[in-house]
């Protein structure tokens, strides 16, 4: 048996949900949310109301046009910020109130073009002026010299070459209270992993991207609470998965395709116990020999499908 066409062919001809929506309200147009309310094309989200155009939003209100934000309140165009309050191109900001272009700004106020602050108020490109000098200083600006300004301050000012909080033995970006990760972005929580980004409580994996509440996994995308699973695609809460997209509550599954609390299938077919293992056994064996298990990365099962090779064509 060609175990990828048969994988192929069952994965054209399996329906699949279009999109992931869990206790929301008027969020149709969004995908992976959970207690969501009033937005609209946002993913990855949970507890949001009222936000737009997105991505990794957790606990906002009134945010538009942001990614990995959490708790903050009428945001535009922020990055990587937390508990900022009425905030625009923001980056690596938190608790910034009423902060407009900043970078790496901590515990402040009313920052215009600022970089690398920490509790500070009316201050403009990193020079402090008074209430009132800071109000019209402010009115006399206008964006084009905002943005050449802060774009020059940025390149001037110190900054770390990467942004770990409570780490150990880590390489990467934006880590936090997380120990020996070797080439991780966007971590939390985790340890013993390689090759990583956006994880969240993860052990023991590799070659893996959006991952939370997991251990023991290898080349898998967008998956959430899994044990010992392998090439899987958008799966969750299970265990022992090879090659599978769309299963949930399962366990011991090879090569399937939106099964929900099953056991012991093959290319969506169920087996008893021992045919299971005696039959996937004999294609992983065929598999190595063909040294295309261990390397195998699932292809698209659509030729334009949303992934990142499509991204040159756009």
């Amino acid at each position: 048996m060609d175990f990828f066409k048969e994988f192929e062919r069952l994965k054209l001809k399996t329906p699949r949900v279009a999109s992931v929506i869990i206790n929301s309200t008027n969020s149709a147009y969004c995908h992976n949310v959970d207690h969501c309310k009033n937005c609209y094309l946002i993913a990855n989200a949970v507890g949001n109301q009222d936000c737009m155009y997105g991505r990794d939003f957790y606990k906002n209100t009134d945010c538009i046009d942001c990614d990995h934000i959490e708790t903050c309140t009428l945001c535009y165009n922020c990055v990587n910020c937390k508990e900022c309050w009425n905030g625009n191109f923001l980056q690596d900001c938190a608790n910034a109130v009423e902060c407009d272009y900043g970078y790496f700004l901590k515990d402040c106020k009313n920052c215009i073009g600022c970089v690398g602050l920490r509790k500070k108020e009316f201050h403009i490109f990193n020079k402090p002026y008074s209430k009132e000098e800071f109000s019209a200083k402010k009115a006399s600006l206008t964006q084009n010299e905002i943005t050449e300004a802060f774009d020059r301050l940025k390149m001037e000012v110190p900054r770390r070459d990467a942004m770990q909080i409570n780490t150990e033995n880590c390489l990467g970006d934006n880590i936090l209270n997380s120990k020996d990760i070797f080439y991780g972005f966007d971590v939390r929580d985790s340890q013993d992993c390689g090759y990583v980004a956006e994880f969240h409580g993860v052990k023991d994996s590799w070659d893996i991207f959006v991952l939370e509440y997991s251990e023991l996994c290898y080349d898998l995308t967008s998956c959430y609470k899994l044990n010992n699973c392998n090439f899987c695609f958008s799966c969750w809460e299970s265990n022992d998965l090879e090659f599978c997209e769309w299963v949930s509550n399962s366990q011991n599954c090879f090569g399937c395709v939106s099964l929900h609390r099953k056991e012991y299938h093959l290319l969506n077919q169920p087996y008893s116990k021992e045919e299971y293992f005696k039959k996937t056994a004999e294609i992983k064996d065929q598999l190595k020999r063909e040294r295309t298990y261990d390397l195998r990365i699932l292809t698209p099962t659509y030729p334009l499908e949303d992934t990142v090779a499509l991204w040159p064509r756009l």
